[in-house]
């Protein structure tokens, strides 16, 4: 199964770290998140690459070149302004029947070969990724009337951490009118199409997740990958 990574969004809110690169080649610890990706999917046993890219497409290609002889990479450009769902429209005619789609912002590392038994076991049009967080505050809900019809003290919620398996199939059910949304709107609205047909399933992940947005959150994000490399080389240590 190919590897399609989303890598054409700016990332505006990170500031002056995008003005010139795209989001996937800001750096986490001297190794831009796209090197890092590339390399988790390589140990993995992966070698075919899509990749869609948009804002700076030039320097993501520069970027893969450097594993020209380690990966089979194809390149589709949807522009600077597409959003994921065209972007994954677009590129659909480059994959087979399946794609592992991942965003290019985000590292885990998630094991492949389970998520796609479990994708195949499934039988679904899509299988999202999710992972889970506690919320810190007690969520209240009521009703019209004021009256208090559920409270949950800092429940645990899924949340989708942008990467999925997608039969090409399932894109036959993407009208004209959410393909074109901007950013992940369409996509989420596929997702809702998907799981209104109950063809939508989910893989839950339960190792590293990483992904930032701000400044702030790539500090935090830089620290978490610090902490993961530096357990995973105790083990290993214990192990031999």
């Amino acid at each position: 199964m190919k590897i399609l990574v989303m890598c054409g969004g700016r990332g505006r809110r990170l500031g002056k770290l995008t003005d010139r690169v795209p989001k996937p080649l800001v750096c986490l610890n001297g190794k831009t998140i796209l090197e890092l990706k590339i390399e988790e999917y390589l140990r993995q046993g992966c070698r075919d690459f899509i990749f869609c890219t948009g804002y700076r497409g030039d320097l993501i290609r520069e970027a893969v070149r450097r594993y020209e002889d380690r990966i089979d990479a194809v390149f589709s450009d949807a522009g600077e302004e597409s959003g994921i769902l065209e972007r994954l429209c677009q590129a659909r005619e480059l994959f087979d029947d399946q794609v592992f789609m991942t965003y290019g912002d985000t590292f885990t590392n998630l094991s492949l070969t389970r998520l796609f038994a479990f994708h195949e076991e499934g039988g679904h049009e899509a299988t999202l990724v999710t992972a889970s967080i506690q919320n810190p505050f007690g969520l209240v809900e009521f009703d019209g009337r004021n009256r208090v019809t559920s409270f949950r003290e800092k429940p645990v919620l899924k949340y989708y951490i942008g990467h999925a398996v997608i039969r090409k199939s399932a894109l036959r059910f993407v009208p004209d009118e959410i393909r074109r949304m901007r950013d992940g709107e369409g996509l989420v609205a596929f997702f809702k199409i998907l799981m209104a047909m109950e063809k939508l399933g989910a893989y839950e992940h339960t190792g590293l997740e990483i992904s930032f947005n701000t400044p702030d959150e790539l500090k935090m994000a830089e620290e978490k990958l610090c902490q993961f490399y530096t357990m995973s080389e105790v083990e290993d240590g214990l192990e031999g």
